[in-house]
């Protein structure tokens, strides 16, 4: 597909009905070039819910090609670019996404948390990825750990079962480990990284 091409098919886009947009989002994925990912990763950055949507429905099933630029549009200004992102990753399902999607949970925006928080119930789900969930929860520090763990048990306890059972394989032995002496209180991801009095407010 040329550049000529794209730029026709982009203004297909703007100006069909739904139905047809997505049957030209369909076209663009099909034999994807260079070009042709450019203007589905474009779509992302779009405001019509509808084209995000179906753009990261496509994005999700072309694999690695578009892993490493869907990885840059969580660090997007828009707040859609980023949820629309963090969707097309967890719907891919590549166990790579864990560390990216775990650090998003700390994102201002509810609607990219949310969306997030979807994701990583998807990547729970999928065994080739729970291990590299497991490193990625494990590495975070001791309470926002707790926090993340939390909500996902809250949301899927069997998903999140799975996850644990990889961590707990992995952890040391308990003798070993210092107890947390806060581990009693209920916390929220902005309380812990910045300490910010109204964050439960903002992260419920």
């Amino acid at each position: 597909m040329v550049a000529k091409d794209v730029a026709r098919l982009w203004e297909e886009l703007r100006h069909r009905d739904p139905e047809e947009k997505l049957g030209w989002i369909t076209q663009l994925a099909q034999n994807p070039t260079e070009e042709s990912i450019e203007v589905l990763l474009d779509v992302l950055q779009q405001e019509s819910w509808f084209l995000r949507d179906q753009a990261a429905r496509v994005l999700a099933t072309m694999g690695e090609p578009v892993f490493d630029s869907l990885v840059e549009y969580l660090g997007s200004g828009l707040w859609y670019t980023r949820a629309s992102a963090v969707a097309a990753l967890g719907r891919m399902g590549n166990p790579r996404a864990a560390a990216p999607l775990v650090g998003m949970l700390n994102d201002p925006n509810r609607t990219v948390r949310d969306a997030v928080w979807d994701a990583l119930l998807l990547l729970c789900r999928n065994e080739l990825a729970t291990e590299e969930l497991a490193a990625a929860f494990d590495a975070l520090p001791e309470r926002p750990r707790r926090f993340a763990l939390d909500g996902l048990v809250e949301r899927d306890s069997d998903a999140a079962g799975l996850v644990l059972r990889h961590m707990e394989d992995a952890a040391p032995d308990a003798s070993e480990a210092a107890p947390d002496p806060v581990a009693t209180d209920p916390l929220t991801w902005k309380e812990v990284v910045s300490g910010e009095s109204e964050a439960k407010q903002a992260v419920r």
